[in-house]
């Protein structure tokens, strides 16, 4: 029967329905369009890459355009018949992009619950499976954590405007431009990170100087005096487990990191909350990172000072787990007051420092409290020492915040700080190119790996690919591995309390300490026995470190048998390792009688007893928070580790599949790889980007 389209428009009025009736429409007309919507997304299947198809396409081309033509026709006489009726439909109700990051998560479910250890109840799987899967639901977690966190940067994560931004500021980015293009038009997510690391560190220009001294060696006044603010507290006595990072802001502000991954923004002036003994003792409040940002000329530059409260014991002992203590820093800073000598913990500090291939100065502070004799003998004593005991030969500069010795800080600027960080620029944009080279390599191979895919490869060479590609994944397997170890060794922690009081009374014992008198308890002395008793943290940097080596020499094969040079360095991944929160015990506030008369085990019992009783409280808590402490750091590093090994990982296992499995492509598309090629060999190689300061500035605000 036809419709009179007239007679149905002049029926069809606003007026005619109630709200009830428009609801009941509104609701039929949105499961229709539903309904269309999945008939629409049947015949889109036929170009979906499914791995399992839910239809069979029998539909021929001339009855798609038929039914896709009719669904048009469908929505749009019931769009006007809605409109006609008053029928408003308010727009979508959800965010596309909100929406697709719940959908991810529902997938990051899914690949969780592949793990074998949900798969041990349907029977006993070998080994070699447990590996080799566990590293698929590895490799599936940090693509798709991966995707999450580009999707959650909104425009930051747009890398082609970033490179734009850049390039108006004077970088010359006109090669990484090209890259990004490409690799957004081809489909090479595996390079992306790479290209976003790049990207990163043109973007940023930060010096970190990590300044270690004891106790009143002038650290905090110096810092201040510096920034020209007195933003640190002095004269408190810090907490030993949380570096003060010092960086520009437009505004002053403290940002804290809780163990709890809270993160709080607060006044500056809450700082000492923080950073002191007496009001946060033994960091019972959990921080995990501090950052101060202030207005200072002298940070608008770049430069970034870490106020570490120092190693102590830890130096002296040179053990080589104190490494992962340290600060990842540009150049280490060690203070020493011009009141005391130098004693082995600050020359510890400095071949630490060393160690850790950071390179190092020596301040000599206060030196207004001394005569000028009297300060050229103590920068010679103080040097002589360093070259004596260490075999280093390192200046020993001057400085002072009084006034009248101020041109002594601005001297050292002057002659050490801007010629270094003049040349951790120049290394960072040499680095710099030769990553976006590296990177360019790497996209050039990719594209002609797809253009020369012409059936399988031999069996031999097959199977080598196969292990090789097995090999990445038992790699990425053991970093699931030793995150479930870290979080076992952080949870044993809690049970450590007795270790504790066992090596307490017997250092009592042995040191004859409650057999003379009453107040021999030597609580320095006991803070070292504590602490070695405490040795979660030297399992778990050793562990991580292990973890490090494994992945770098899985990534190092396969590059060799690639023929890929551009492979992370072993020190790269160890070098991760840094930043270790420390056990700070509380204070051991007690009193014991002379035992001297006791046999030694009954004395012992009695002992442990006795600390239990007292102190076993106290200690559980410090106990408990330094074991979420540890366990926030290990679960940071291994994320770090994670990022390092699939950012160099993936592009390895793209050409690897793609060597495994090959299959021809379509000619159009050949061409067009074949005209990115072309691109990519006209560039230049002067247009490498660079991180040079195209407007000749100060870039450490020195004229300021």
């Amino acid at each position: 029967m036809d419709v009179d389209h007239k007679k149905l428009g002049a029926d069809l009025r606003p007026d005619s329905l109630n709200e009830a009736q428009r609801r009941r429409l509104l609701s039929s007309a949105r499961y229709i369009d539903q309904l269309l919507s999945e008939i629409e997304s049947i015949l889109n299947s036929a170009d979906s890459k499914c791995l399992f198809p839910k239809y069979r396409l029998d539909v021929t081309p001339a009855q798609a355009k038929l039914i896709r033509n009719s669904i048009a026709r469908l929505r749009e006489l019931l769009a006007r018949a809605l409109d006609k009726l008053g029928v408003i439909h308010q727009g979508p109700p959800f965010d596309a992009l909100r929406s697709i990051r719940i959908t991810l998560g529902f997938v990051q479910v899914a690949v969780e619950e592949m793990a074998p250890k949900y798969l041990r109840g349907y029977g006993s799987l070998p080994q070699s499976t447990v590996s080799q899967l566990q590293g698929v639901c590895t490799e599936l977690e940090g693509l798709l954590k991966r995707l999450d966190t580009w999707l959650a940067q909104g425009a930051t994560a747009d890398l082609q405007a970033r490179l734009r931004k850049l390039e108006k500021t004077g970088g010359q980015t006109g090669l990484l431009q090209l890259l990004e293009e490409i690799i957004q038009e081809r489909g090479l997510i595996e390079l992306r990170p790479r290209l976003a690391h790049i990207v990163e560190r043109l973007e940023s220009k930060q010096f970190e100087i990590a300044v270690f001294g004891r106790v009143s060696s002038g650290k905090s006044s110096l810092l201040n005096h510096i920034l020209q603010t007195e933003v640190l507290p002095v004269g408190v006595n810090p907490i030993t487990a949380v570096p003060t990072r010092l960086t520009y802001g437009d505004k002053p502000a403290l940002i804290v990191d809780f163990a709890d991954r809270r993160r709080e923004r607060l006044p500056i002036e809450q700082l000492p909350e923080f950073v002191s003994e007496a009001e946060n003792p033994s960091n019972t409040k959990e921080v995990v990172r501090l950052v101060v940002e202030f207005p200072s000329p002298r940070l608008a530059g770049g430069l970034v000072f870490v106020d570490t409260p120092g190693l102590g014991a830890l130096a002296a002992a040179g053990a080589a787990e104190t490494l992962a203590y340290l600060p990842q820093c540009d150049l280490g800073v060690v203070l020493i007051s011009a009141a005391t000598p130098l004693n082995d913990e600050d020359l510890s500090t400095i071949r630490l420092l060393c160690e850790s291939a950071a390179p190092v100065k020596v301040l000599l502070s206060k030196a207004d409290l001394l005569k000028p004799a009297e300060l050229e003998s103590a920068l010679s004593y103080t040097r002589s020492q360093i070259r004596a005991q260490l075999g280093l030969e390192i200046d020993v500069h001057p400085v002072s915040t009084i006034d009248s010795h101020s041109h002594l800080l601005d001297k050292w600027f002057q002659t050490d700080i801007y010629p270094l960080y003049e040349k951790g620029q120049q290394l960072a944009a040499e680095s710099i190119r030769r990553k976006t080279g590296a990177l360019k390599e790497a996209v050039v191979a990719a594209l002609k790996a797809r253009v020369e895919r012409s059936g399988s490869a031999p069996a031999p060479q097959r199977e080598e690919l196969i292990a090789l590609e097995a090999g990445l994944r038992e790699a990425a397997g053991r970093i699931e591995q030793t995150r479930r170890e870290c979080v076992a060794l952080c949870d044993s922690i809690r049970s450590l309390e007795t270790r504790i009081w066992e090596r307490v009374a017997s250092h009592l014992l042995s040191s004859n300490a409650v057999s003379a008198s009453p107040d021999a308890l030597n609580g320095q002395t006991l803070d070292s026995v504590i602490k070695n008793a405490v040795d979660t943290g030297s399992k778990l940097q050793g562990m991580l470190v292990d973890l490090a080596h494994t992945l770098a020499h899985s990534l190092q094969r396969t590059a060799a048998a690639l023929g890929n040079m551009d492979v992370p360095e072993t020190e790269e991944l160890t070098g991760v390792v840094r930043e270790m929160p420390r056990f700070d015990p509380p204070p051991l506030d007690i009193r014991l009688p002379s035992l001297g008369w006791l046999p030694s085990p009954l004395a012992r019992a009695w002992l442990i007893r006795r600390l239990h009783s007292k102190l076993g409280p106290s200690f559980q808590e410090s106990l408990a928070a330094y074991g979420r402490l540890l366990e926030h750091w290990s679960r940071k590093t291994l994320a770090e580790l994670q990022s390092l090994f699939d950012a160099a990982a993936e592009p390895y296992r793209a050409q690897l599949a793609g060597l495994i499995s090959r299959s021809a492509l379509p000619a159009e598309l050949r061409e067009a790889i074949a005209g990115d090629l072309a691109r990519l060999e006209a560039t230049e190689h002067s247009e490498s980007a660079t991180m040079t300061d195209p407007a000749g500035t100060d870039p450490v605000g020195l004229d300021k």
